[in-house]
């Protein structure tokens, strides 16, 4: 069976890549709820994994190494941070000072806080050592299964490495205190990097996919210490929008803005920890150097991250992934955009500072955790016992109640996530975001956009039901399958303009910076 699914990592070529594009078509196989037969499966045997582990300790449970990408010693760095001698950065903004330090200079002061902080000492929602409690901290708002989805396509669906792959991810989390990043929001970033911009998202693609968009000659390696670059990787985007296109523009790219320790950084918490995240990555306006190394070392890369990796020089090649109302004015586009951060306001915290209140909620989301993690013991069972009509019973009903814990998370969300740049937008709202409270396109260029997208929409249509795919050896049984499966279930593919389902959103601040500060919902495209 794993040779069939082994065979899944060989579908998704640059061709293919491209083609999704080309057709407005996002390919959802193997993603939450466009799931086969043999793949539910799958997932059902990673819950019964989990479930056996569920009260154990969580160091007691084999896992993939955790391993540092770059050797250091974050007390050594931080020390090191605070000996240097203070020098401006960017427009007001000094090496070593986050956002929380520039705001009480410049007088945004919390009333709830003794001495005006704008949110309450980190406060953590991990009760004890288990996997339990590190898995719930993990999960969020999210649906389980996308996670987990995750790790099995990353790992080929076998089971064995997707669950350590999987523990290892979680074990991680716990050791960096990524809970804690994202009870401060913005407040602890670097107020340099927050002010310029470096990395932002803003907008979708023809997919649907957030864009993050990423300009490296705002990096600067001198511009901040290796601790404040590590909380940057670590930083994770949550709420499972399964992928995100990142544009990495090169232009006016130095020698003085490469960072490597980032860049290896940055790679292994991609690769190790937060697998199955990248949509597709577009390197544009790079050196004329680049593609000969690229094609030097693609060869060595795992097909599936090969196939993601784009290029382009001008404006027409983004708009071969972008639609023109969606690409920035600076980029050929015709949205005039520009980043520019709004700090936080005094009070916008103030539920952080309601212990009560966080506890009372906290006790509701306990009792509906209970509720799925029992509903999805009978769903494991129903599978193992070939019973499918119990089996589809209980998956309708883990649906049901992971949208209820959702719900109530969104609740606590507020309780133990400070706002950030883009509440303050008015782009996320509740679990909704728009991207027009920021856009700055003419209504004329929409009406013109909208025509373009149905028109591909009817385009693409007519091309689908002429076309077909067809895999060799042991691909071709899955390849017939999925054929068959579409045929019943239109909706497995999922047009761009189609909602992309309600579990559907993410978290996520900058580029060289995956965050969990952000909190951005997929759009009702």
């Amino acid at each position: 069976m794993s040779s069939i699914f082994k065979s899944l990592s060989r579908q998704k070529t640059a061709e293919t890549i491209s083609a999704q594009f080309t057709k407005g078509r996002l390919d959802k196989s193997g993603c939450y709820e466009n799931l086969l037969p043999v793949e539910e499966k799958l997932l059902s045997d990673f819950w019964g994994r989990l479930l056996e582990d569920f009260d154990k300790p969580i160091d007691s449970i084999p896992c993939d190494p955790i391993n540092r990408p770059v050797d250091y010693d974050d007390a050594a760095e931080q020390q090191k941070a605070k000996d240097t001698p203070p020098f401006e950065v960017y427009k007001g903004t000094m090496f070593n000072e986050s956002v929380a330090d520039k705001c009480k200079e410049l007088g945004i002061v919390s009333e709830e806080g003794s001495e005006g902080e704008l949110v309450p000492a980190y406060q953590t929602q991990i009760r004890d050592n288990t996997l339990r409690s590190a898995f719930w901290s993990v999960i969020r708002e999210d649906h389980p299964d996308v996670l987990m989805l995750r790790f099995l396509r990353a790992r080929k669906w076998d089971l064995d490495k997707a669950y350590k792959m999987a523990i290892a991810a979680v074990k991680w989390r716990v050791t960096e205190n990524v809970e804690e990043i994202i009870w401060y929001g913005d407040l602890k970033n670097d107020a340099s990097l927050m002010w310029k911009g470096v990395s932002y998202a803003h907008g979708h693609d023809k997919l649907g996919q957030p864009i993050i968009w990423s300009s490296s000659c705002l990096h600067h390696q001198k511009d901040q210490s290796y601790t404040q670059l590590k909380r940057r990787c670590g930083r994770c985007w949550r709420r499972p929008i399964e992928r995100v296109c990142l544009i990495m523009d090169l232009t006016d790219h130095s020698n003085a803005n490469m960072d490597w320790p980032f860049v290896k950084t940055f790679v292994k918490f991609l690769e190790s920890y937060y697998p199955e995240c990248l949509g597709v990555c577009i390197v544009y306006n790079g050196p004329w150097w680049f593609s000969g190394v690229w094609k030097m070392i693609s060869p060595l890369l795992d097909p599936v991250v090969a196939s993601k990796i784009q290029f382009a020089q001008k404006p027409e090649g983004l708009m071969k992934f972008i639609d023109e109302c969606q690409l920035l004015k600076a980029r050929g586009g015709k949205d005039a955009y520009e980043y520019e951060y709004i700090k936080p306001a005094a009070s916008e915290n103030s539920r952080m500072f309601d212990a009560a209140g966080r506890e009372q909620v906290t006790a509701v989301l306990d009792k509906v955790h209970e509720r799925f993690i029992e509903v999805t013991k009978a769903y494991v069972q129903a599978k193992k016992d070939d019973d499918e009509a119990k089996f589809k019973e209980l998956a309708a009903e883990r649906v049901r109640i992971s949208n209820e814990v959702r719900s109530v998370a969104m609740e606590k969300d507020a309780y133990t996530r400070a706002r950030h740049f883009y509440h303050r937008t008015g782009v996320l709202e509740g679990v909704n975001v728009d991207w027009t409270k920021v856009q700055a396109v003419s209504p004329e260029d929409l009406a013109a956009a909208e025509a373009a997208a149905l028109q591909s929409k009817m385009t693409s249509g007519l091309r689908s039901g002429t076309q077909s795919r067809a895999s060799s050896g042991a691909g071709i049984a899955l390849a017939v399958a999925r054929t068959i499966d579409a045929a019943r279930n239109p909706g497995r593919l999922e047009h761009a303009g189609a909602v992309a389902g309600d579990s559907l959103h993410i978290s996520l601040l900058f580029l060289f910076q995956f965050t969990e500060n952000s909190q951005i919902t997929s759009l009702a495209r």
